[in-house]
């Protein structure tokens, strides 16, 4: 982590090291091997994908040279990494979320206030009760279901994208 931290030019904050150590990303929806058949496979927090270290330097600007407008913050989470420019969540040394855009500049100065958004803490544990008990600040948006074996966010668009809700008859986005 350490040589990590130091190609970023800030420390990882300590709740994302931790969640970094126990898994450092999930899948990449460009990689080749893909099955072209997954919707979006890894955007299991709640429509976002947890970037390994690497790609966190990658979006942060790396080797140091974070761009003026992100100051202390480090992006760890994406709507989509296959296309830059990034949008996503950032977190900041006292543990606060917030989030950014690259493509209008928007900087993550101003913490998110949604719940389930404060720290990344109560963002971890809102997708569990999302996950375990179909309920919570972040199913508003949409609920955690499955997709070819695959959890996913939905109800996916399309007629051809089967989705099946993990808590049918729970909080619903609509």
């Amino acid at each position: 982590m350490t040589s990590a931290e130091s190609g970023l030019g800030a420390p990882l904050p300590p709740d994302l090291a931790a969640l970094l150590t126990l898994c450092d990303g999930t899948a990449d929806a460009s990689a080749p091997d893909r099955d072209p058949g997954e919707y979006d496979p890894g955007r299991f927090l709640a429509q976002h994908h947890l970037l390994p270290l690497e790609a966190v330097a990658a979006v942060r600007g790396g080797a140091g040279a974070a761009d003026a407008f992100r100051g202390s913050w480090v992006p760890f989470a994406v709507t989509d990494y296959s296309l830059a420019p990034w949008d996503g969540l950032a977190i900041e040394p006292g543990g606060r979320l917030a989030a950014f855009s690259q493509a209008d500049g928007t900087p993550p100065s101003q913490p998110l206030t949604a719940p389930g958004y404060g720290s990344l803490g109560e963002f971890l544990n809102a997708s569990a009760a999302a996950f375990v008990q179909g309920t919570g600040p972040l199913t508003r948006e949409a609920v955690p279901g499955l997709h070819r074996g695959g959890l996913v966010w939905g109800p996916l668009p399309g007629d051809d994208a089967p989705w099946t809700p993990l808590h049918p008859g729970g909080d619903s986005a609509g």
